[in-house]
C-alpha cells in the first residue's frame, strides 16, 4: 500500500514524517509512506517549531487560481514520476491541495490517481478554476462591498448566496488574518481592487457542481483555532457524506497523538480502503 504524504505550508516532507511518527508506528508494515517536499522554498510556516530546521517548502507560490493550477500540475507530475499511489495522507495545505486535485480530476471526467485520502487539519480548499464563484465575486466588487466589514448594516442588501460567501470568508480567512497576521493569504484588499483572476476561489458546496466521491477520512483537533476548525469542516463538506468519515482528536493543528485517537484514525483508514 503506497501512500503519498503531503506536508503543510512552510514545512517539509521530513518535518511531516516526524509529525506522523506515532501514526506510522501503528500502521500495517505493508504501508509504504512516501514523503515529498513542495516545489517552492518558503519561510517557516505558522505552527512549525523554531527547533525544526529548514529548508521549508510550500506547495503553492500563492492562492490565485493560476497558483492552485500550478500546484495541481506538480502533484500530477509526482504521480507520474513516483507513482502509482494507493492513497494520500495530507496535512493542512497538503490536505487542501488533495481536495483541489480530486475535484478537478473528477469534474473533468479524468481517472483519479488514488483510491482514498486521509486529510488532517485541512486548510482552506481552493480551486484552480477562475470561473468558480465569479458571478458572486463580481457582484460584490461592483457594489464596492467591503468583505472586512462585519456589521449587520453592511450585509443587509446582500442576496443569500452573497451572504453565504461573505460569511465563509469572514469566519475563516478574515478571522485568521485578524488574529494571526502571519497567516499565509493575500491582502483581503484583493477582493475589492485586485485583478479578478488573482482572487482565490474558495471551494464550498453551493458553488460546486458535485461532491468528491472517493473515500475520505478527515481529522482535526478540537482545541485548534476556531477559524482552522471551520476550514477543516468546510473541507469535509466538499465530500460525499456516505463516503466520508471524521475523527476529532484532543489536540490543536496537528496529527492525533493519543493512542486511542490514533487507533480511531486507523479504523477509519481501514474503512476507506475497504470502500475503495
Amino acid at each position: 500500500m503506497k501512500i503519498l504524504c503531503l506536508h503543510g505550508v512552510g514545512s517539509s516532507g521530513a518535518i511531516l514524517e516526524k509529525q506522523m511518527s506515532n501514526l506510522q508506528r501503528e500502521l500495517d508494515p505493508s504501508f509504504d509512506l512516501v514523503f515529498v517536499d513542495g516545489p517552492f522554498e518558503s519561510e517557516r510556516g505558522p505552527g512549525v517549531s523554531k527547533y525544526e530546521s529548514g529548508p521549508y517548502f510550500s506547495h503553492t507560490q500563492g492562492y490565485s487560481p493560476a497558483d492552485i493550477s500550478q500546484a495541481v500540475q506538480y502533484l500530477e507530475d509526482i504521480f507520474e514520476d513516483q507513482g502509482p499511489f494507493d492513497g494520500i495522507f495530507g496535512f493542512s495545505q497538503g490536505s487542501a491541495l488533495t481536495l483541489s486535485y480530486l475535484y478537478q480530476q473528477q469534474t473533468a471526467g479524468n481517472p483519479v490517481a488514488i483510491k482514498f485520502a486521509c486529510l488532517f487539519s485541512s486548510a482552506m480548499p481552493l480551486s484552480p478554476d477562475a470561473s468558480l464563484g465569479e458571478t458572486i465575486i463580481s457582484k460584490l466588487r461592483a457594489a464596492e462591498y467591503d468583505v472586512t466589514d462585519q456589521s449587520e448594516n453592511n450585509s443587509k442588501d446582500l442576496t443569500s448566496e452573497e451572504q453565504e460567501f461573505v460569511q465563509i470568508l469572514q469566519r475563516t480567512v478574515l478571522a485568521a488574518t485578524t488574529h494571526h497576521p502571519e497567516f499565509p493569504w493575500p491582502d483581503l484588499d484583493v477582493y475589492a481592487h485586485g485583478e479578478l483572476d488573482s482572487i482565490p476561489r474558495i471551494m464550498y458546496p453551493a458553488v460546486l457542481v458535485q461532491q468528491i466521491k472517493i473515500p475520505t477520512v478527515h481529522s482535526w483537533g478540537r482545541s485548534d483555532f476556531e477559524y482552522l476548525i471551520r476550514m477543516a469542516e468546510l473541507s469535509r463538506s466538499l465530500c460525499d457524506e456516505s463516503m466520508s468519515r471524521t475523527v476529532l482528536h484532543s489536540g490543536v493543528h496537528d496529527l492525533p497523538k493519543k493512542q486511542t485517537e490514533i487507533k480511531a484514525v486507523l479504523r477509519m483508514i481501514d474503512w476507506a480502503i475497504a470502500q475503495a
